[in-house]
């Protein structure tokens, strides 16, 4: 209800309303909860980060807000209204009318020794928004909800920025989540001196984006996504507006991150891998599911976001006639024995042999809901059940089979699930 709401009071701020004459006027914050939210980035390479200033031109609307800073990559911050710094917790509170905050944020972030899964270079940027803007805990005034932008100041001869985010003007983002009343700007970005290749596929556009000479295979990822976009929507059912899929070569780290709009792969990593698995739609499918694994004192299931996202990372590319069952056979015995020794799927994260072991299992889940619905269901029919929980355990995996066949699910009553 609050996502429907918000939708639909944003149409009213930001939409028109058409006289009989024929002219449109603006009927923007129509019902007056809407508050402008503008946040303004100034890239500084020779600081390994950037300047942000926050706008907002009603304080009255949002009256306050607060952020960790555990990290310790937030600092020289400065606001009207009253700032205050409790331990590692930041709390500002906004005055009437317009507020700005303001401070220096370090985006360059060593993942392990010599890996950078964040880093600012004197010719380029490639970060998350999630380390820009802060997660926040606002306080508001019932119901009120932002209009963002997202406006960023780049370096003399850097040559453009790219986000997950719709683009406005040229280096302006529109920031809209239907989610969140407090639109923040999360997802991978990149600037400086870039390529970029672009395509639209079923109504998604795509851009492929990476530092120039970092040896990104732009085109091959969008011919790549082209024959496989069709599978994908057929399983999930759901596929983003926009698509930002970013890469750079060492020292970033070796592998692939996702995010709610957009995802990270180390150029070096193929698109498909030696034992048959794409790692780019290992990615693609954690950002378009946005499936996790609940985690209690004694469980992690863990195993089933990753064992799905590793299943669809060669599912999809077999249904689009990427390879022959043949090869898909051998893909599910190659992880069986990589999973070999593997006893239990519940109590550890999923590392490597963990998720290789889930694989084998759920691609036997696949076979058994087929078989008892005679072919009416397949798995895709418990992804998307599992997609609209998002953070699940074996119980919604259970529950979400069982809607579908009916219990006692042999397949789910294995050891490894003990």
């Amino acid at each position: 209800m609050r996502i429907l709401q918000k939708t639909l009071t944003c149409w009213f701020a930001a939409g028109l309303w058409f006289l009989s004459s024929g002219f449109a006027i603006a009927a923007e914050n129509a019902d007056g909860l809407a508050y402008k939210l503008n946040y303004l980035v100034t890239l500084l390479p020779e600081k390994s980060g950037a300047i942000v200033k926050i706008q907002v031109d009603k304080g009255e609307l949002l009256h306050k807000f607060s952020f960790n800073n555990e990290r310790n990559i937030y600092s020289d911050l400065h606001a009207n209204g009253k700032l205050t710094t409790k331990g590692q917790r930041i709390e500002w509170e906004l005055p009437a009318g317009e507020a700005t905050l303001s401070y220096f944020v370090l985006l360059t972030n060593e993942r392990s020794p010599g890996k950078f899964d964040s880093r600012v270079t004197e010719k380029w940027a490639l970060f998350r928004g999630d380390d820009l803007i802060p997660a926040v805990h606002t306080y508001e005034v019932p119901n009120a909800y932002s209009i963002a932008s997202l406006t960023f100041n780049l370096p003399k001869n850097w040559k453009s920025v790219e986000t997950g985010w719709k683009r406005k003007a040229e280096n302006t983002f529109s920031v809209d989540n239907p989610e969140r009343r407090f639109d923040r700007p999360t997802g991978w970005m990149i600037a400086g001196d870039i390529g970029t290749r672009r395509a639209t596929i079923k109504k998604t556009g795509i851009a492929i984006s990476a530092p120039l000479g970092e040896g990104m295979r732009r085109m091959d990822a969008l011919t790549f996504f082209n024959f496989v976009w069709p599978e994908l929507y057929k399983a999930f059912e759901k596929t983003p507006q926009k698509l930002l899929v970013v890469g750079a070569g060492d020292p970033m780290w070796r592998g692939g991150l996702s995010a709610s709009n957009s995802l990270f792969l180390h150029s070096d990593r193929p698109l498909v891998s030696e034992n048959g698995t794409s790692p780019l739609l290992h990615e693609l499918t954690h950002m378009v599911t946005r499936i996790s694994g609940k985690v209690t004192e004694t469980t992690n299931d863990d195993w089933i976001a990753e064992g799905l996202a590793e299943f669809y990372s060669f599912e999809l590319l077999y249904r689009a006639n990427g390879m022959t069952k043949a090869r898909r056979t051998n893909i599910i015995n190659g992880l069986s024995k990589w999973g070999r020794e593997v006893e239990h799927l519940r109590k550890t994260k999923s590392t490597g042999p963990v998720t290789a072991r889930a694989v084998v299992l759920l691609d036997e889940l696949d076979k058994e809901i087929r078989k008892r619905s005679k072919n009416k269901y397949n798995i895709d029919d418990v992804t998307r059940e599992l997609m609209i929980h998002r953070k699940v355990s074996l119980n919604d995996l259970t529950q979400a089979t069982q809607k579908l066949i009916g219990p006692k699910v042999e397949t789910l009553n294995s050891p490894l699930l003990k």
